[in-house]
């Protein structure tokens, strides 16, 4: 009795072994597996320097009939004065626009008003969306044709994103 226990178990394990190598050796499965889907790279956020829109003051000045608007650096540099009495705005293209990460510089020769640098550099590396939150502060200097200076001041200027 004793003899076929031990056959038993003898045999018992040999069938449970020849089961887990016969399914090792089964035939693998001729369908592809999926490559894993790509991972997504976090979003680098924008720079301020290269957002585009315009940025205005917070303090109102004029030069003659002219109130100073706005300045954008993207997509182009440009220097933006409305008429004091009617409100058209107008733009003027810049002759210079040197934008750096931290720091920009733009000359504009604006026919009614003379020629426009602005030089600033930005308060906040990335672009906010905060459009009530200074972002770029800047001296503006307005000269005559002759050189003679009619306006400069340092102020800060808030940014909002282009129409």
């Amino acid at each position: 009795m004793r003899r076929n226990r031990v056959l038993l178990l003898v045999a018992l394990g040999l069938a449970v072994g020849l089961v887990v190598v016969l399914r090792s050796r089964s035939p693998q499965s001729n369908i592809p597996e999926r490559p894993a889907p790509p991972v997504e790279k976090p979003r680098k956020s924008a720079l301020q320097s290269d957002a585009e829109g315009y940025y205005i003051p917070g303090y109102a000045f004029t030069v003659g009939r002219f109130r100073f608007a706005s300045f954008s650096l993207r997509p182009e540099g440009l220097v933006t004065f409305a008429q004091t009495a009617a409100g058209i705005e107008e733009p003027a293209g810049c002759v210079e626009a040197v934008i750096r990460a931290d720091t920009f510089h733009l000359r504009c020769d604006y026919p009614q008003v003379g020629i426009v640098s602005i030089d600033g550099k930005f308060l906040t590396r990335l672009a906010t969306a905060s459009l009530d939150r200074p972002v770029v502060s800047a001296v503006v200097t307005v000269r005559d044709p002759t050189g003679e200076i009619l306006y400069s001041a340092r102020d800060s200027f808030v940014w909002h994103p282009g129409d």
